[in-house]
């Protein structure tokens, strides 16, 4: 009897909601984000690590409300710290995560307006030296707690795969780079420079669209599941072809076009992560029934769309508030 249960396809809609799937994009977007800013105060680029440790502080914030919301018990979050046990990679994060942000946070202070001669001499160097090493290494622990949490499920053969790595990598860098893109087209003119956003930014998210896209539309169905997927498999690449299409005809109308390219960047990165995420769960350890069709269309169900509002409130309150507090200042270690 139990031989033959093992084998009946049984129809279980999946368990994780839209705040798990934006909470690891958000988590792996700051995971990138983190070692640029730490490279560029590495190089006393004051504009650009400013800008990357505002991408990360947006993203890991982000991240941690997505994985502190769907918590049955979230006041118990404080027995992971109060009781350490490295056995597992959510162990891990309850310390990886709120030291990136401190990390973060520290870099922006550190590259807030103030006196040239205060911000160059003394002892800043040394601290602006520190901070860059602790962001090279935390954003590396970030992307490794973020890529082993989904990889430690075994039982989801589309999330334990050897390639599923360097696609949520693909899923974060975009992620970032459209993030990076949308703060410098506010901050790029407050740090002293010209009202566009840097060059790179701009060739980089436009190029990011169509690889999170080849990237979702290579990700296989396992084995044996090919029947239960059909054309809705593929929505979430579709979704991003449309993304680019509009940013291109948005192309050269200026502040706007590189607007939608940072969206697209954005979304591009959220779409990879739904889908191997959220409709990656829909294959078990056995046969599933849940159609790829509901998955996909998850994105629209209430819940999700209260998860994208609140991931996106707290993206601007966090974008427009810090650099209130903690102004930037004018670039004068960078050419």
């Amino acid at each position: 009897m139990t031989e033959f249960l093992d084998l009946v396809p049984f129809a279980r809609p999946p368990q994780w909601g839209a705040w798990e799937p934006l909470a690891l994009t958000m988590i792996l977007t700051g995971g990138v984000a983190l070692p640029a800013a730490g490279l560029a105060a590495w190089h006393a680029a004051a504009s650009w690590a400013y800008l990357f440790a505002l991408t990360a502080l947006c993203a890991l914030a982000c991240g941690l409300l997505g994985v502190f919301v769907p918590l049955e018990q979230p006041l118990r979050v404080w027995e992971f710290v109060a009781h350490p046990a490295f056995s597992s990679w959510t162990a891990w994060g309850a310390y990886i995560l709120p030291l990136a942000l401190l990390c973060s946070l520290a870099l922006l202070w550190l590259h807030r307006r103030k006196e040239p001669a205060v911000r160059t001499g003394g002892l800043i160097a040394p601290v602006r030296l520190a901070l860059a090493l602790a962001a090279l290494i935390l954003g590396g622990l970030v992307l490794a707690y973020a890529t082993g949490e989904l990889r430690a499920c075994v039982g989801r053969p589309l999330w334990s795969a050897l390639w599923a790595t360097p696609v949520l990598l693909a899923g974060g860098t975009a992620g970032a780079a459209g993030l990076a893109l949308l703060l410098a087209l506010r901050l790029w003119p407050v740090l002293g420079r010209c009202s566009a956003p840097p060059e790179g930014l701009r060739r980089t998210a436009p190029a990011l669209v169509p690889l999170c896209a080849l990237a979702a539309l290579l990700l296989p169905a396992p084995q044996g599941f090919a029947p239960f997927v059909g054309p809705w498999w593929h929505g979430p690449e579709t979704l991003m072809v449309l993304l680019g299409l509009t940013a291109l005809l948005l192309h050269n109308t200026g502040r706007g076009g590189r607007t939608a390219w940072g969206l697209a960047a954005l979304l591009s990165g959220v779409l990879l992560l739904w889908k191997i995420v959220h409709m990656g769960e829909i294959f078990g350890r056995n046969a599933a029934l849940y159609p790829a069709r509901a998955a996909f269309f998850d994105l629209l169900r209430p819940d999700a769309l209260a998860a994208f509002a609140g991931t996106a409130g707290l993206a601007v309150l966090v974008a427009v508030l810090l650099p209130r507090l903690l102004p930037p200042a004018a670039p004068t270690l960078e050419g």
